[in-house]
Order: C-alpha cells, then sequence, then structure tokens
C-alpha cells in the first residue's frame, strides 16, 4: 500500500504542476481578451473560449489535490470531538464514499465524452473532448487518490512520520 501511496503522491504532485501551467495560460488569454477589447477595440473570438476549457480542467484537476490532501469540505469540529478510533473508521468512511463519487464520476464522464464525440467547439473548432475530458480524467484520479485514503487517512499518514 506503500507504493500506492508513493504513486498517489506523484502523480498529486504533476497534477499540481499541470495546474499551475493550465491556470497561467488561462489567466494569460483572459488578459489577453481584455487588452484586446479594451485597447484594441476588437476582441480574439477563442480566448474566451480557452478560458473557459482551462477552468474547467483547473478546477476538476484541483478536487483531485483537495482529494489527496484531505482538503475537501467536511465539519472538523465534529469530526474533532469522536475518539481516535470512531476517528479513524469515520475517515474511511468518507474515504469510501469520495471514492464512489469518482468512479460514478468518471463512468458518467466517459458515457458522457462518448456521448458528444464528433462536436467541435464554436470558436476554436476544437474537438469537444478537449473539454469534456477533463470529467473522466479527473474522476480517474480522485478515485486513486480516495482508494488510498481508504486505506491510509491523512491523520495516519501524519501520525507515522518521523519527527
Amino acid at each position: 500500500m506503500k507504493a500506492l501511496d508513493a504513486i498517489s503522491a506523484a502523480i498529486a504532485r504533476a497534477t499540481a504542476w499541470v495546474v499551475a501551467i493550465l491556470a497561467t495560460i488561462m489567466l494569460s488569454a483572459l488578459v489577453l481578451q481584455v487588452f484586446s477589447r479594451y485597447v484594441l477595440g476588437s476582441a480574439f473570438s477563442w480566448t474566451e473560449e480557452l478560458a473557459i476549457i482551462l477552468f474547467a480542467w483547473v478546477v476538476l484537476l484541483t478536487a483531485t489535490i483537495a482529494i489527496r490532501d484531505d482538503d475537501h469540505v467536511r465539519l472538523d469540529a465534529a469530526l474533532g470531538a469522536l475518539p481516535d478510533p470512531a476517528r479513524r473508521v469515520w475517515l474511511r468512511v468518507i474515504a469510501v464514499g469520495i471514492l464512489g463519487f469518482c468512479i460514478l464520476f468518471a463512468w458518467s464522464g466517459v458515457s458522457y465524452v462518448d456521448r458528444t464525440l464528433g462536436q467541435v467547439t464554436a470558436a476554436m473548432r476544437l474537438p469537444i473532448e478537449c473539454l469534456h475530458l477533463a470529467v473522466p480524467v479527473s474522476g480517474v484520479i480522485g478515485a486513486l487518490h480516495a482508494f488510498v485514503r481508504v486505506f491510509i487517512p491523512v491523520a495516519d499518514r501524519t501520525e507515522e512520520a518521523p519527527a
């Protein structure tokens, strides 16, 4: 399981780099859009569409990192009130729920990509899969991180770390 945890950590690090690159490109496209519209007086047709596609990828990929780091939304006050054994069980229950959601997310994303094959974006004429693939890819990555969390919750991992 430690090997799978290391793979999950490496994927999370790579994902963080991809998110940083995509966010930089997205923000550059938005700055170019504003500059061209208000300074040049004529906006590019593709910058807004590119920003939308990249925004979807950035949000969904960042969510997978939150699963890995256990940064998703929950009531920490309630969790902290539980005795240690119950807290560990509850962390695993949460991870199983997230795992189930990610599997369903990936499966439905693949189904949606399949139904929209052949369509293109309006301005850039890119295959629409450039946008829609963000769902199954994020679902698979999130499922991997959640699977690791079922067996190695973040609290357990930090307790085992050397001081």
